[in-house]
């Protein structure tokens, strides 16, 4: 019932709405008549449009309160109407004041006033008067016939049907969110406005395993109170919201707070892996072993290759990591205006310089002989360096002031709430450098170990004659690096194990979805259930103690006031348990009817077909790790035929060692003839696996090896098989 031209005065704060303030900018855009004044155009619009039409249309929206100038706020806003009100006559004013309970918080926001009218073809070409123009428009003649060109014009300009759908407001809503956030990655802002429900960001954050924005978006949207209830203090609304916003912000603190944690513990966690890989990779590089090797053959060469450039993908994922602190500062430097960006910079730019400066002092040596024109070098270098140190602390306490005030206005809530998202959006950029980071530096740490492996079989494969002592340590290295590889594929068999769904629980997860998570409920309060009535029954039991030995006590002390206060103790708990039991009993009979219920609905056609659907879904989703289990089983059971070899393998040998008297040779021909190295192939032997005992010769000699007396195991086990023969016989 407002009045279009009262309207105007308000947006426009003249006249009446002139003591409120607040406007910083209007403009229009209107037809020539009315001689660019909005006022006259929309009174126009009160004289001649009809009874119950409507005289004009507003959007209101917040702009955000990083952007600081006209010329910003105009950017969001023209680009708005050039893609919904280009056709339109329209009036836009822009105001930005205080909010009443926002803390001293900017409130900039935008009214635009429209005519659902169109600038049709007509008026483009010839502008009505304002008669016409809000008249009803030009109708079809009989036949479907089009109104003549001076008919449309004598007659309204038509509107747009589209302003009278509820639908197109989201439309509304998701363009004017696209609009701002172009704007503010234009001004440099990595916040970004979201038009969607709090609901529907929560359940995005929830799938995207971002739970600090899934509690972020977990809570109420505030209720809108309007300016009378904001300018009444006395006003429970106004109450009402004010506690609703402190509560909010202590959530807001917690969830900061409980993030920040989080951050730090994953960021020293990263910084300790890398460290301890760079550690063993430095470590090994400088060892011995590494060092008096020649790297001839193209494995090795390969190993070397691998670790150099392991050590580089490392060291190149640990400069694109930004550490929580370094976000944080990037976040709140997006915050403050020019000149305080740089007063903040050249405030912590002095202390660092003050920083570097004391260390230096610190860690300069002051030798206990020196010359005097080195001791008057020194004194004068100390010198220079606390007379630095000294100007540097007068000009931070100079804009010490002036730092604690910006981060004061920085830990206002809605400063603080947007630098935590800024932050929070830095870091989750990042974390895929974090993941590589983590991988490379596995990767590092395993191509050490490979190396390592390698370079100790390559001094036993290069050997020509094998102790036995030494087959056997080598034997046993192999067994214990087969086991640890063959634990770590338990671990993940069993971890693929718990993440297989059988078609039982696929159906039960189904007929959970179906029901919005009431089975999952049901499930929990019945193991409630059970468990107060564990408990009630070891009351009960205690209780029933109790009474037997009250009811047993003697006739004479019946009168004594602890006999009493005992009786009345008895009661009262006889009183409760019963309570307790009759709650438990109807909660009971509650949770078979609520179980039946859930049941018969799961049994309708409809939700058996839904069912029957979802669980399909399920274990289609769950097919992966069902094809990973196999592949795991597939390792496992091909590791284990490895295993046990090794082990028959390492105990022939251990068995061969405590049964010499004396050190046993053994020499391998022809060790390339099988991808075995060389201790194994003489485990094999020992075992006496023909194809083995054909490449491997023994020797019981002295340790001349010009004196040793070499012969095939073949043929030693045929004279043992026969010796053993002869002696069975006899």
């Amino acid at each position: 019932n407002v009045y279009a031209e009262s309207h105007v005065e308000y947006i426009n704060r003249e006249k009446a709405f002139e003591s409120r303030g607040g406007c910083i900018f209007h403009t229009h855009h209107l037809p020539k008549w009315a001689k660019d004044d909005p006022k006259k155009f929309f009174k126009m619009a009160d004289k001649y449009e009809g009874i119950g039409n409507r005289r004009y249309m507003e959007i209101e929206f917040a702009l955000p309160n990083e952007l600081k100038t006209v010329a910003q706020y105009r950017q969001i806003i023209d680009a708005f109407i050039e893609k919904h009100l280009a056709n339109h006559y329209y009036a836009y004013a822009i105001h930005e004041k205080i909010g009443m309970l926002s803390e001293e918080q900017r409130h900039p926001h935008v009214h635009i006033m429209f005519s659902e009218r169109l600038i049709d073809d007509v008026e483009k070409i010839k502008e009505r008067p304002a008669k016409y123009f809000f008249s009803y428009p030009a109708r079809k003649k009989k036949y479907g016939t089009e109104p003549t060109f001076e008919e449309k014009y004598k007659r309204g300009a038509p509107k747009n049907r589209r302003w009278a759908q509820k639908s197109f407001l989201s439309v509304l809503r998701e363009d004017f969110a696209k609009i701002q956030n172009e704007v503010l990655a234009k001004n440099g802002f990595s916040i970004r406005v979201d038009h969607r429900t709090l609901k529907v960001q929560k359940e995005v954050a929830e799938q995207n395993g971002d739970t600090s924005l899934a509690r972020l978006f977990n809570r109420i949207p505030e209720e809108y109170i309007g300016v009378i209830s904001c300018k009444d203090n006395s006003d429970p609304k106004f109450a009402r919201l004010k506690k609703f916003r402190a509560l909010r912000n202590r959530h807001f603190d917690f969830i900061f707070k409980a993030d920040y944690a989080t951050k730090e513990i994953e960021e020293l966690e990263t910084k300790d892996e890398v460290q301890k890989a760079l550690m063993k990779a430095r470590k090994f590089i400088t060892s011995k072993d590494f060092l008096s090797q020649n790297f001839d053959s193209k494995t090795l060469q390969d190993l070397k290759a691998k670790i150099m450039f392991e050590i580089e993908e490392v060291n190149r994922w640990k400069r694109a990591i930004i550490s929580q602190h370094d976000a944080e500062e990037k976040a709140k430097l997006e915050y403050m205006r020019p000149a305080e960006r740089e007063l903040w910079l050249n405030y912590f730019e002095t202390l660092a310089q003050k920083k570097q400066l004391e260390d230096f002092i610190a860690n300069y040596p002051k030798l206990k002989s020196l010359s005097d024109t080195a001791a008057i070098a020194y004194e004068e270098i100390i010198h220079g360096a606390n007379s630095k140190i000294s100007s540097l602390l007068f000009s931070a306490a100079l804009l010490k002031n002036s730092v604690d005030a910006i981060n004061k206005k920085l830990e206002t809530p809605d400063y603080r709430k947007n630098i935590f998202l800024v932050t929070h959006h830095i870091l989750q950029a990042n974390s895929y450098a974090r993941k590589m980071l983590k991988i490379e530096s596995t990767k590092l740490a395993r191509a050490v170990d490979e190396l390592k492996n390698a370079i100790f079989f390559q001094s036993i494969s290069d050997q020509k004659v094998f102790k036995t002592r030494e087959v056997y340590d080598t034997i046993r290295h192999q067994f214990f690096g087969l086991k640890n590889e063959y634990e770590k594929l338990l671990r993940l068999k069993f971890f693929f194990q718990k993440k297989i769904i059988s078609p039982l629980r696929a159906l039960a997860m189904a007929q959970n979805i179906l029901v919005h998570g009431d089975f999952k409920k049901l499930r929990a309060a019945i193991l409630q259930y059970k468990k107060d009535s564990k408990r009630l029954s070891k009351n009960l039991d205690f209780f029933n103690q109790r009474e037997k030995i009250f009811n047993n006590t003697n006739c004479t002390v019946h009168q004594q006031p602890s006999f009493l206060q005992e009786k009345y103790s008895l009661t009262k708990e006889k009183v409760k348990l019963e309570l307790e039991r009759k709650r438990l009993t109807d909660l009971k009979l509650f949770l078979e009817k609520q179980k039946s219920e859930l049941e018969e609905l799961c049994k309708q056609p409809e939700s058996v077909k839904k069912i029957q659907l979802i669980a399909v879904g399920i274990l289609r989703k769950n097919r992966k790790f069902v094809n990973k289990l196999q592949v795991v089983d597939k390792n496992l059971k091909e590791l284990s035929a490895r295993l046990q070899h090794t082990k028959k393998q390492m105990d022939v040998v251990e068995l061969q060692l405590k049964m010499e008297r004396r050190t046993t040779f053994y020499k391998v021909f022809e060790p390339q003839y099988s991808n075995k190295t060389a201790a194994a192939l003489i485990a094999d032997a020992i075992l006496q696996e023909p194809q083995a005992a054909q490449l491997v010769a023994r020797s019981s000699g002295n340790n001349l090896e010009m004196e040793k007396t070499w012969e095939l195991m073949s043929e030693l086990d045929k004279d043992e098989l026969r010796h053993k023969k002869i002696l069975r016989n006899l």
